[in-house]
């Protein structure tokens, strides 16, 4: 590419991207080679038989199914350049010799999945016997493969030969010589676990360099970490001629949000006695929601979309997907969706952060946001166009269960004029309880402010008479005056 350009065709699910990208297909292929990556097989299929019905072209599509060397493949064909159009997925695209998309044009369905955080816990004796001994951890605990133990690690590796090692071993292993990838051991505990975490990003950019020209069909580029990271690099974003027409689902859509606060799964499992559990119970305040959910949906066939916490006891006609509904069809005859996902950090997460942000030249806080945006915003309106709320025949109102008011507003901004809140499920968080310390130190706050206003002692006298610093009572009495 001359210019770092990509091209964004930004419109809800649904809205007709892709028709928009086989409409002009007949035109497009008569000059140009087109590669077009889809995050699944089975959309890839999906697409093949409508574009072959639609227009008469037959794509090649190069995938598990269709090969088993899935990379090699795709780069023999971009290489002979003998076919107008390949279909391939997100990974199989970035795993590819990025040299060979030169003269050729890119689209993007849907933005992928650029990064993974994960972990393994390891004990001290199995550290030291599987991977202690092959790594060299600096002070702020980034692992290196040491350097005469680099070509024994490949050819482990390469030839699968590493049956004396644990599957986690391998995967740590593995990531050490994988490009963008940060391997990071955590000191050893009181009680002998470890805990390695694997920091990964999958870089997509080194592809859109060589393409001819790079088009991204999604709801939206710039907010997600690889719309974030392109820019940091100086790529810019325009309009796709795929952008389609497109003024709304024209459905009536009634929201109904869970709380008027953040979301969280902290708040979520809150009780009435002001206690947070861990495991799921139905005393907390999303299952009291949940009840009042269920009695309003009554025998409605109804779609759910939760992490693993949330064990909440559906009746039959409540179907449960996955979080990442991308993909997920079948179901628009469905009205009716539970939306539980939650875009909150972990520990875990936020100490991955760091990495990403050396690997990428991004700042911390752009990658926080980014991510955020992803598992909530981006993540809740892929899995309510997943409804009858992209069927263009279906005339019936859509009814969407949301995380809280901030969603709820998200939401309506999205999807238009007829998308109205109704806040009568709505619920205030229920209010952690104040542990005995902070009780005691409201106490003496306000014993403290009494003392100053009411009796007029001097700070000073204050502080010795309660016990306190001197600092501490300037700050509780900061702004405030003696009365006359």
């Amino acid at each position: 590419m001359t210019t770092k350009t990509i091209y964004v065709a930004e419109a809800l699910p649904g809205s007709g991207k892709s028709t928009k990208f086989i409409e002009a297909l007949p035109t497009l292929i008569s000059s140009s080679k087109l590669i077009y990556a889809m995050p699944t097989k089975e959309l890839i299929k999906e697409l093949a038989l409508t574009i072959k019905t639609t227009t008469g072209i037959i794509p090649i599509i190069i995938t598990s199914e269709t090969t088993s060397h899935v990379a090699a493949t795709i780069e023999k064909a971009l290489a002979m350049a003998n076919s107008p159009l390949l279909m391939v997925t997100h990974e199989a695209l970035r795993q590819v010799d990025a040299r060979l998309l030169t003269g050729w044009d890119l689209v993007m369905d849907e933005v992928p999945s650029v990064s993974d955080c994960w972990s393994h816990q390891f004990d001290s004796i199995s550290y030291l016997s599987s991977i202690g001994h092959y790594l060299t951890v600096s002070d702020d605990k980034k692992a290196t493969l040491n350097p005469e133990h680099v070509a024994l690690v490949e050819s482990m590796i390469k030839t699968k030969d590493g049956s004396a090692l644990s599957n986690s071993a391998i995967e740590v292993l593995k990531a050490m010589i994988t490009p963008k990838c940060s391997v990071e051991v955590e000191r050893q505990s009181i009680k002998g676990k470890r805990l390695v975490r694997i920091v990964r990003y999958r870089d997509f950019l080194p592809a859109f360099t060589y393409a001819n020209t790079v088009h991204i069909l999604a709801n939206n580029v710039r907010d997600t970490l690889l719309g974030v990271h392109a820019e940091s690099q100086g790529w810019t974003f325009e309009r796709s001629i795929f952008t389609p027409d497109f003024d709304g689902y024209g459905k009536r859509v009634e929201l109904h949000p869970f709380l008027k606060g953040k979301y969280s799964k902290t708040q979520s499992l809150m009780q009435r006695n002001g206690e947070s559990v861990i495991k799921w119970n139905n005393d907390t305040q999303l299952a009291s929601w949940l009840d009042g959910v269920t009695a309003m949906i009554g025998d409605d066939e109804s779609l759910a979309f939760m992490h693993d916490w949330v064990e909440y006891s559906f009746a039959d006609n409540v179907t449960k997907l996955p979080i990442d509904s991308r993909g997920i069809n079948g179901y628009q005859d469905r009205s009716i969706a539970i939306c539980l996902q939650h875009g909150n950090v972990s520990p875990d997460d936020a100490l991955s952060f760091h990495s990403l942000s050396e690997m990428l030249g991004v700042p911390v806080p752009e990658i926080r946001k980014a991510i955020e945006f992803e598992r909530f915003y981006e993540s809740t309106l892929q899995a309510v166009a997943r409804t009858s709320l992209r069927d263009r025949d279906s005339t019936a109102p859509v009814v969407l269960f949301v995380q809280n008011i901030e969603m709820a507003k998200y939401l309506q901004s999205k999807l238009g004029r007829l998308a109205s809140i109704n806040s009568e499920l709505c619920m205030t968080p229920w209010e952690k309880e104040k542990s005995e310390k902070k009780k005691a130190k409201a106490m003496l706050q306000a014993e403290a402010v009494s003392l100053f206003l009411e009796k007029g002692l001097d700070r000073k006298v204050i502080a010795d008479n309660l016990g306190v610093t001197y600092k501490s009572i300037l700050n509780w009495t900061a702004g405030l005056k003696r009365a006359a």
